[in-house]
């Protein structure tokens, strides 16, 4: 990284830290627009490369050229695939997180399902594109993956004439890169914290705890090569493909999808799911036989320089997320069956466990829709 860059990211850093001061409910309209905006700008980026280039560029025409590399074919092809199908789970495991903000169950599916497999899909074939075009037109570059190394390379090769369009540019992605990172790191990190410790945190205050801890990883270290980045989007699958297996298998398998709400947030011993000390014994171990097969290829692929391992650990390591998940799964599965734990498949006997659920009170509309003044009707009625 370079000292002008530091000072961008600083700079980038300290425009997003007064926004977290914000309630997370009023980010929905700026998102919304930062999103139009960067779509219109990539589009327009992908459009002005197209043409430009004449064709798709030699990333279509030649990639062994470009590379300097053999046709990948047979099962080196299908591992790379693989590797890729891998990675592109990890990135995306985190957007769970955005269920949170649903009004009701199911509202997330639409996104799960049919957004994100087109953003995904639609931001790959873009910038797979543009960078097989800039190779084209400006072939003394090295391959421009990195967005903001198109634009430079813009700038430098296009003139003055070039220097409003860069500008606009440049201002949609940064617009939409402090949307993403306020909204699904800040902001989720926040309320995992507040959820965590209730006590010391709220989400403002762990957002930006976030922001703190997001300097001290040295987060440009990972961007220095396309590879370390898909390593590192890798990583996400390691470790939370194991525990998404626990989940799905506890939730799905071993209660059938029956809980009891009230032993939820009861924190002391009387609850189902106070195991010893509010720690079930059983998850770490069926997670980390979930990951540790993971991490020799997960070791190599993020420090292959000083770091190397046998192509069949390599090949574990391109099946984290499945693998890892399957392992965790049916280990929960095992643990609990030798092991029972209280409360399986049992429900509350009365569904308004706290009296909350009163003619007074109706289900409708959410509380996070109401106005401060409805907010403190219901308050004065709880009291009550």
């Amino acid at each position: 990284m370079e000292t002008n860059d530091f000072v961008a990211f600083l700079i980038f850093y300290i425009f997003c830290l007064p926004v977290f001061l914000l309630k997370p409910e009023q980010y929905r309209i700026p998102a919304f627009v930062s999103s139009l905006v960067v779509i219109i700008a990539a589009i327009a980026i992908f459009i002005w490369a197209l043409v430009k280039q004449g064709n798709g560029g030699p990333l279509f025409i030649n990639p062994e050229a470009v590379y300097g590399v053999g046709e990948l074919q047979g099962s080196r092809l299908g591992w790379v695939m693989m590797r890729c199908i891998t990675s592109g789970i990890g990135a995306w495991s985190g957007g769970v997180h955005f269920s949170r903000y649903a009004r009701k169950s199911g509202d997330q599916m639409i996104g799960q399902i049919f957004i994100i497999p087109v953003c995904l899909l639609g931001s790959n074939i873009l910038g797979i594109v543009t960078t097989s075009c800039a190779r084209g037109f400006y072939p003394d570059e090295p391959l421009l993956w990195k967005l903001y190394d198109l634009l430079t390379a813009i700038q430098n090769h296009g003139g003055a004439k070039a220097r409003a369009a860069v500008f606009f540019a440049s201002f949609a992605f940064f617009l939409s890169q402090m949307s993403v990172t306020i909204v699904a790191c800040g902001v989720v990190g926040g309320m995992d914290l507040a959820a965590l410790l209730p006590k010391w945190f709220t989400i403002r205050r762990g957002s930006y705890v976030i922001a703190i801890v997001g300097i001290c990883i040295n987060p440009w270290r990972i961007l220095n090569t396309a590879n370390s980045f898909i390593s590192a989007m890798s990583a996400y699958g390691v470790f939370l493909g194991p525990l998404t297996g626990i989940m799905v298998a506890d939730y799905h398998y071993l209660r059938i999808r029956k809980l009891k709400l009230s032993h939820l947030y009861t924190p002391n011993q009387s609850s189902d799911y106070w195991f010893w000390k509010g720690i079930n014994w059983r998850a770490p171990i069926a997670w980390l036989l979930g990951v540790w097969p993971n991490m020799p290829g997960f070791a190599a692929s993020v420090t292959p320089d000083t770091v190397q391992v046998s192509m069949p650990w390599i090949h574990v390591y391109y099946l984290s997320w499945p693998l890892g998940f399957c392992i965790s799964a049916s280990v929960w599965m095992v643990l609990n069956t030798l092991w029972p734990p209280p409360g399986v498949g049992e429900e509350d006997d009365d569904r308004d466990t706290w009296g909350a659920l009163t003619p007074e009170i109706p289900y409708s509309p959410p509380l996070r829709d109401m106005h401060d003044a409805d907010l403190e009707k219901v308050a004065e009625k709880l009291r009550d």
